[in-house]
């Protein structure tokens, strides 16, 4: 059970870098290297919202609450990755715990 890590250029006028990490245990970090801001969340605070050629990653407060604690903007392909990481990060974790 390891943590993986993408890195993902933003989309926008800034071309913000951000490098993300996926802990099979449920948690999200995404450290954006130009703002020096460290970004985290469990899992199920997460909502994927496509928009055109973007997709908005949404952190809320509590799932199935309306307060978004933070969001960035992802290239499409880029979010499709890392619903594809944190869904296998979640289902190594299922795994794990069922084999205990």
């Amino acid at each position: 059970m390891l943590a993986e890590y993408r890195k993902f250029t933003l989309p926008g006028k800034a071309h913000l870098h951000a490098s993300v990490k996926v802990i099979p245990t449920g948690e999200l970090e995404v450290f954006i290297k130009e703002k020096h801001d460290e970004l985290h969340a469990d899992f199920d605070e997460l909502c994927f919202y496509s928009c055109g050629r973007n997709t908005e990653l949404i952190c809320k407060e509590h799932a199935g609450q309306d307060k978004v604690r933070w969001h960035i903007d992802l290239a499409n392909e880029d979010a499709r990755e890392l619903a594809k990481l944190i869904e296998s990060a979640e289902e190594e974790f299922e795994i794990l715990m069922r084999d205990l």
